[in-house]
């Protein structure tokens, strides 16, 4: 009951209903900016954005769905330079449409795959002979050692590049994966929003007494110190839960309905083929959204502990935002302190990059990658904020007297 009483307390606001639900109008915004951003050209050469083009894209690219053989890199590596030849100013857009539009993502893992650690050189791909085409997966495997070479600077990191490489099976499976790709970054917006809207609601959960005064007769009630501070910690726990899941599942449902779950099982070495992080596309949705709980239930956590310790509205509202929006920024500027905020929470917003990027840090003689140590460090650091939010509420009359 008192748990029930607490949830009730929070979701009766005026001003919470309205934050709840303009997050969850948010989601359904977000998700239409989705599929509306994917652009598909049919083969007359007529674009079209949003409804079914994500649709109509996959599987337009589907047709190179299955393993992603050398001799069918090489096929479409003479396509790419027959086109050129016929057209050395610019393909049209039929031809596009009929052609190029079917096989970009991957001549765009070719040209990853030819340039392992410098810039993106479209031009690597016209270079390309007929027998390194043949021979792609070799140079690929030639590649990924020279990367844990470069980048494993002591053997321990090395080690790891290596296993995390020797997982990536050769040749590819590949399926369109344009949904999954296009949300990468709308899921990572949303992920920011709502750890920064469950930090405000966070508030109420122990704010009400304050402000009204009546902490000293809820915590002179039978039950005030104990039960009662039980079910305040919960409330934050379950209305995290539920808006966090609630609100991507919005997106989530929006977003993939219309634009279908094509590539799911499609590596994401694909598109990032020197990733450190070997997994397919639907796994790096799963691990994003298992970050944005993760950054969520450490907002409410902290969110909490602030406003039982210092009383501040302010404080305790500010704090998140400053955490998840003002971090990223602060970051980029602090260039000297890079390691320092790469274990920040800014890395909860901005994900995609760290993804990409072969952060490999060491403690003694264990190696270990930037995000499982991220995702570990928070869930620590929310499990043990409540129960110190806990016991600060519930000495907080003991100390007054």
């Amino acid at each position: 009951m008192m748990l029930k009483y607490e949830l009730k307390k929070i979701f009766s606001k005026r001003i919470n209903q309205a934050v709840i639900v303009g997050t969850f109008l948010i989601a359904v915004i977000i998700a239409l900016l989705a599929v509306g951003s994917v652009r598909y050209v049919d083969e007359n050469g007529d674009g079209y954005t949003g409804g079914l083009s994500a649709r109509y894209l996959a599987e337009n690219q589907n047709r190179w769905k299955g393993e992603l053989t050398s001799e069918q890199i090489g096929q479409i590596v003479k396509k790419v330079k027959d086109l050129s030849a016929k057209y050395p100013e610019e393909i049209p857009d039929n031809e596009y449409g009929k052609t190029v539009q079917s096989y970009e993502p991957i001549t765009d893992f070719v040209i990853g795959i030819l340039t392992p650690d410098t810039e993106w050189d479209n031009s690597v791909l016209y270079q390309l002979s007929e027998e390194q085409a043949a021979d792609i997966y070799t140079l690929y495997q030639e590649n990924m050692g020279k990367m844990a070479e470069e980048y494993g600077t002591t053997p321990e990191k090395k080690e790891l590049i290596e296993n995390v490489y020797e997982t990536v099976e050769t040749p590819l499976d590949y399926e369109a994966a344009v949904s999954w790709e296009t949300m990468l970054m709308y899921t990572q917006t949303y992920i920011i929003i709502l750890a920064v809207v469950i930090g405000f609601l966070s508030i109420s959960i122990f704010s009400g007494e304050f402000r009204s005064g009546t902490e000293g007769v809820f915590l002179a009630a039978k039950y005030g110190r104990t039960k009662a501070v039980k079910n305040k910690v919960l409330t934050g726990i379950l209305m995290t839960t539920l808006i966090y899941w609630v609100g991507m599942g919005i997106l989530d449902l929006i977003a993939f309905g219309v634009m279908g779950t094509s590539g799911f099982f499609t590596s994401y070495q694909i598109s990032e083929p020197y990733c450190i992080y070997s997994m397919t596309y639907g796994e790096y949705h799963l691990l994003m959204l298992l970050m944005g709980y993760i950054a969520s239930l450490f907002s409410a956590s902290l969110t909490m502990l602030i406003i039982v310790k210092t009383r501040s509205l302010a404080v305790a509202a500010a704090v998140p935002f400053v955490l998840f929006c003002m971090f990223p920024f602060i970051g980029r500027m602090a260039s000297d302190f890079t390691t320092f905020f790469d274990f920040m929470p800014s890395v909860f917003s901005n994900i995609i990059e760290y993804v990409k990027s072969p952060l490999i840090f060491q403690i003694g003689g264990f190696a270990f990658r930037q995000l499982p140590f991220v995702i570990l460090l928070y869930s620590a650091l929310f499990i043990v904020m409540l129960p110190f939010a806990y016991r600060c509420y519930r000495c907080y009359g003991l100390r007054k007297h």
